[in-house]
């Protein structure tokens, strides 16, 4: 889970916050190794000098650093620092002046006012759940003086039916000492939980996420605040838990939120629900054969697999079990990795990209232009989009050029990683097409081809649009 943070005020989060709940496990759980502790530590001090870094001029925090400042990415950064400060040493000068700033934006009427930049144009959340959230971090982090917004999100809440809404308010209305309205909100999402354990009945989020990414994101928030309730929805929490550990790619939950959502709602319920360790075994049957046994003790530590399984796991249907003797509940999860040179297309997302070259062939020293399109196939405005186009080898973009294609305004944001060219845009208009060029330099002679190329939204990553990637020849002078 740990990983290297990177990328914008966003998406530097969406590494370097796992990195903070895991820290935060680390340092309430016995037997983590030491090296494993450091080695988070040091990613999160990285981490949050890249964060302070987007820190706007007139305060508050954007995710590309420009002025004005975004409200409820601003909360979301206040959420964060308060959970990092739990871990490290933060500024608390600059989580007060985040504060302030953010306290600035009330609209005096028990709302707050918007970041008037596209993402609010077309791809903002409705205004009832960016107060509701902005409100929610506010509570968190012990802020006074916000009587108006809290009866503001109470009357709203009264005949919300989103539950995405019910679930922010009913955290809010928590840390706001009505607890009997606080628990009437819980009653309403325990109806909404179905039976698989996941809290349906949302429209979106605070990052308009959709799939499963906003089916994480308010289960989590339901978790929470039935957590808060003190045993009185332990069955619906159950099923929350079960379906959330069952949700987990690759160490994460989906988008950026959802992960984080996902990681609050599991550190919570581990310090309030952990059970007593016993030692037992697992064993892992296999289209209903027996294939192998794990035994472990009570103080057992890290994850107990199973290596010998990829291998017979041959084309076809199979069937796996897994049965313990002894022991205590605990999570578990299936991880298939698999490699394709040009991964299948989602066929839900709402953006298309293309990538081409001029010619096949080019001559080392020559310049080379790598020719962009993404598209939008909606008629509504979309949230923020990402498009990751790759490179062949021997190729090298030209750094000045990409900063001049922010400048002239063809992509709100770009940096490079590897081989590869990572293009965001804020918003996208209603059926927006985008066009640009990136300029290369062809380096090194050879033949390659570089990794497929993609696009997506950014807070519904798991639908993703794929074209192949480049090929070129670079002949030698």
């Amino acid at each position: 889970m740990l990983r290297e943070p990177g990328g914008c005020f966003e998406q530097t989060s969406s590494n370097n916050y796992p990195n903070v709940m895991a820290l935060q496990y680390m340092q309430t759980h016995s037997g983590v190794s030491p090296a494993v502790v450091a080695r988070a530590t040091a990613m999160l001090e990285r981490g949050y000098a890249k964060l302070a870094s987007f820190e706007c001029k007139q305060r508050g925090y954007e995710w590309f650093g420009g002025d004005p400042g975004h409200e409820a990415l601003t909360a979301y950064g206040v959420l964060e620092f308060h959970d990092m400060a739990q871990v490290m040493q933060i500024d608390g000068d600059m989580v007060k002046r985040t504060r302030t700033w953010l306290l600035a934006r009330r609209d005096g009427k028990g709302g707050f006012q918007r970041n008037s930049r596209a993402l609010d144009s077309f791809g903002r959340a409705p205004q009832d759940i960016t107060e509701a959230y902005i409100l929610w971090a506010l509570l968190e982090t012990a802020t006074p003086g916000i009587e108006k917004e809290v009866a503001a999100l109470k009357a709203r809440a009264t005949a919300a039916k989103d539950s995405y809404l019910s679930a922010l308010a009913a955290n809010a209305l928590w840390l706001a000492k009505d607890e009997p309205f606080a628990k009437q909100l819980m009653a309403r999402l325990a109806k909404a939980q179905r039976k698989d354990g996941a809290v349906a009945g949302a429209a979106t989020s605070i990052t308009r996420s959709g799939g499963s990414s906003l089916l994480v994101e308010t289960t989590a928030l339901a978790v929470l605040a039935w957590l808060r309730a003190d045993g009185q929805h332990s069955a619906q929490v159950e099923r929350a838990m079960q379906w959330i550990a069952a949700s987990c790619q690759g160490g994460r939950f989906g988008s950026t939120q959802a992960t984080i959502l996902a990681l609050k709602a599991i550190n919570a319920y581990d310090a309030s629900r952990a059970k007593v360790k016993a030692p037992g075994s697992i064993q892992l049957f296999l289209n209903g054969q027996p294939l192998h046994e794990v035994h472990f003790q009570a103080n057992h530590k890290g994850t107990l697999q199973f290596p010998d399984l990829a291998e017979k796991l041959t084309p076809g249907t199979h069937t796996i079990r897994l049965e313990m003797k002894g022991g205590a509940p605990m999570p578990y999860s299936l991880a298939v990795r698999y490699a394709a040179l040009t991964p299948a297309s989602a066929p839900r997302t709402p953006v298309r990209v293309s990538a081409s070259l001029p010619a096949a062939t080019a001559t080392e020293g020559e310049p080379v232009e790598v020719r962009v399109k993404l598209v939008s196939t909606s008629s509504e405005g979309l949230p923020m989009a990402t498009a990751i186009i790759g490179l062949p080898g021997g190729l090298e973009p030209r750094a000045e050029q990409l900063k001049e294609l922010v400048r002239e305004g063809k992509a709100d944001f770009i940096e490079t990683r590897g081989r590869e060219v990572i293009l965001y845009w804020r918003s996208l208009a209603p059926e927006a097409v985008h066009e640009l060029t990136i300029s290369c330099i062809a380096e090194i002679p050879g033949r390659y081809e570089g990794p497929a190329s993609r696009a997506y939204l950014y807070y519904t990553d798991e639908d993703k649009h794929w074209v192949d990637g480049l090929k070129l020849h670079i002949r030698a002078k």
